[in-house]
């Protein structure tokens, strides 16, 4: 199997959540790639079943930016601006999910805003589980933090 295929490996959230923020900082090294799954409903199948937000090495990467650069949401959306720090560097992002309403910050900057009732992923849940993907490589997570909103 592929690194990122080996879904056991991935770090999952022990409860579903529906409408929340998830604030989080990682650091991956040169060629870093990573991923941050939400509203999973099956966790042996989190690429057809949830919503991916990816992590990679795109820092001094120009525009136009694609779903596969970090801070895009896989098969949907590639991100506003480049806000990718450099590898080795700590970058915080926030995922914040309400009902169809999608926004992804990362270091401080909007990069995402769409309603995913109107994207290639309109079929995924609104419900389900949080994961932090394990891709084969190294990757670091730390202060992270869900709050669920109404």
């Amino acid at each position: 199997e592929k690194g990122w295929q080996r879904y056991s490996a991935y770090l999952w959230s022990e409860k579903e959540y529906g409408d929340f923020v998830l604030d989080l900082e990682y650091k991956h090294p040169q060629g870093g790639n990573s991923g941050v799954f939400v509203r999973v409903a099956d966790r042996d199948q989190p690429v057809s079943k949830g919503i991916e937000v990816q992590i990679l090495d795109s820092h001094g990467k120009k525009e136009p930016l694609g779903h596969h650069d970090c801070g895009g949401v896989i098969r949907t959306t590639g991100p506003s601006k480049n806000m990718a720090k450099p590898a080795g560097e700590w970058n915080r992002m926030v995922v914040n999910c309400r009902g169809t309403h999608m926004e992804v910050e990362l270091n401080g900057e909007q990069i995402i805003d769409i309603d995913l009732s109107k994207s290639a992923v309109k079929d995924r849940p609104l419900e389900g589980y949080v994961g932090l993907q394990d891709h084969g490589q190294p990757i670091w997570f730390r202060n992270v933090r869900i709050k669920e909103v109404d």
